[in-house]
């Protein structure tokens, strides 16, 4: 088994691990609720969404007043796998909800670019950081007609978020990394990480890429060839917020 492989089991396994420690609550973002949603990733139009059954969903247009008061008109219209035809003519339905997104996530696979010599580097080392950033969770209803002429509902959930995240890491420590000509240890060095990541979720766990820089939190900092330097990072995460 490859150290990759490796690397990316033990991430997966941690992240479980934390899922069935913490307690998340009821109303989770991967469940969709009675709410408030925008019709648009990021439009202004907002409807009120009402479960009345396990196949049926209300949905109320909101009308919003300059002075931020808003009513429900009552255009109602509503979706369920057991009519013959929509009034609306549309098959598939999304429904958006931003919110603040806070994650635990690793970076179990890092690309460091050639510095001091060194050529370009895929980097495996275990680490952790806290990410929090904005999110929009979109939630997907489709209809599929059946031959006896009703149709079939399918719901998908995805999210997708932006933010900044900050943490500690390891890395390898010898005389390659290092500029000073004297030194001849070798160690596993602490590292403060930090940047910004892209990230999709699927129901609490997320996966995407990171863009951030190292620090070397000890003596050898200032010689390291990576102090400071960029790196691309594959993210795994579990959602907390």
């Amino acid at each position: 088994m490859t150290t990759i492989l490796k690397q990316l089991i033990l991430a997966i396994t941690l992240i479980y691990s934390l899922s069935g420690c913490l307690v998340l609550r009821e109303n989770a973002k991967y469940n969709f609720n009675d709410g408030e949603y925008s019709t648009g990733r990021f439009s202004k139009s907002k409807v009120y969404v009402m479960h009345v059954d396990e196949d049926t969903i209300a949905v109320f247009p909101i009308q919003e007043f300059k002075d931020s008061t808003a009513i429900l008109t009552n255009q109602r219209v509503n979706y369920t796998s057991m009519q013959r035809r929509f009034k609306d003519k549309k098959l598939q339905h999304s429904f958006y909800k931003p919110s603040f997104d806070f994650d635990v996530m690793t970076i179990p696979l890092k690309y460091r670019p050639a510095s001091g010599g060194v050529p370009n580097q895929l980097i495996t080392n275990f680490n952790g950081a806290l990410f929090g950033g904005y999110r929009i969770d979109e939630y997907k209803l489709r209809y599929r007609r059946t031959p006896l002429n009703i149709y079939k509902q399918t719901s998908k959930h995805f999210g997708y978020s932006g933010g900044l995240f900050a943490g500690l890491g390891s890395t390898l420590i010898n005389p390659w990394v290092i500029t000073d000509p004297h030194f001849d240890l070798e160690y596993e060095g602490v590292t403060l990480i930090s940047g910004i990541a892209a990230n999709i979720a699927m129901d609490k766990i997320s996966f995407g890429v990171a863009l951030g820089i190292d620090h070397l939190l000890d003596k050898n900092a200032g010689n390291w060839i990576y102090q400071g330097k960029p790196s691309i990072g594959f993210t795994l995460g579990l959602d907390l917020y």
